[in-house]
């Protein structure tokens, strides 16, 4: 089945399961009407961290692994802010980094500069090799989907690198202003599925029967704790978890609200015209 013949309203992203627990109609306006982008909100940090991790990935890209600390700092960050703001500018209010650009400003590139330096000092320059550079992954979950078509997951972890062990590590770096903060609230269940099925695949077919998922905290370069190791010839368990969770969120036909404060969809101007639009495109009720 090609990708492109999976319903838009079939295809899932870590992003969109999290908005399902959080508010119904959230996620409804998101995901089935393409909203997301729009209702996004940007934050200091948030550019802080996109910073960091396009330069990790501009990074293993270039295999500038032996440059001086200096090149990689003034190179990696001009790099990635030029790609922010092309992105941005290129899309608009669609694009990924449509909420991050006002933040893009000189302090958040000198501190994600100051984070990338500390955290490359701390581990003395040792940063892990890529096997595989990739900034998009998709994988296809055949049905059964009430529309005879399969489902979607899609997303992308920051690197695949290769562990101390020999074993491919799937990366996530995370910037946390507040490092204990950020670990506890940090999600070690989903996140690792997901990701870890993304890439099973290309894996597999790469010859290797384990990988590991690891969270890297650029605020704490020596904490090597965060990770969870999969046997990938049981993958299978993966894609039922993922199917299985698809389906309960698509047999879901009564839209519900959250109510609650900081939620942007339950407030806004347009919200009549969405449950119109949810209810008569989509049959919800």
């Amino acid at each position: 089945m090609a990708y492109s013949d999976i319903p838009r309203i079939n295809c899932f992203s870590l992003g969109d399961f999290y908005n399902f627990e959080r508010c119904y109609f959230s996620f409804l306006v998101k995901h089935h009407l393409q909203k997301k982008y729009e209702l996004a909100e940007g934050s200091f940090n948030g550019a802080v961290g996109s910073l960091l991790d396009l330069a990790i990935k501009k990074l293993h890209l270039s295999k500038a692994y032996l440059q001086p600390l200096e090149y990689l700092l003034s190179s990696l960050f001009k790099a990635a802010e030029q790609d922010i703001r092309e992105q941005a500018e290129r899309e608009g209010p669609h694009s990924f980094y449509s909420a991050t650009i006002k933040f893009l400003t000189p302090q958040a590139s000198q501190l994600a500069r100051k984070v990338f330096k500390n955290y490359y000092q701390k581990r003395q320059g040792k940063i892990n090799q890529a096997i595989l550079n990739k900034r998009f992954w998709e994988y296809i979950l055949e049905g059964p989907a009430p529309d005879g078509a399969g489902y979607k997951i899609w997303g992308g972890p920051d690197a695949m690198e290769l562990g101390d062990d020999g074993v491919p590590e799937i990366v996530d770096y995370k910037y946390f202003e507040d490092h204990e903060k950020g670990r506890n609230n940090l999600d070690m269940d989903l996140m690792p599925k997901l990701y870890t099925l993304l890439c099973a695949s290309e894996l597999i077919k790469s010859g290797y029967k384990r990988s590991r998922f690891r969270v890297r905290s650029w605020t704490d370069p020596e904490d090597e704790s965060l990770y969870e190791e999969f046997d990938l010839q049981t993958i299978s368990l993966l894609k039922n978890f993922f199917r299985y969770k698809i389906q309960k969120i698509l047999s879901v036909s009564e839209i519900s609200f959250c109510g609650k404060d900081y939620c942007k969809a339950c407030h806004a101007d347009q919200k009549d015209e969405w449950i119109k639009l949810l209810r008569t495109q989509f049959n919800l009720s």
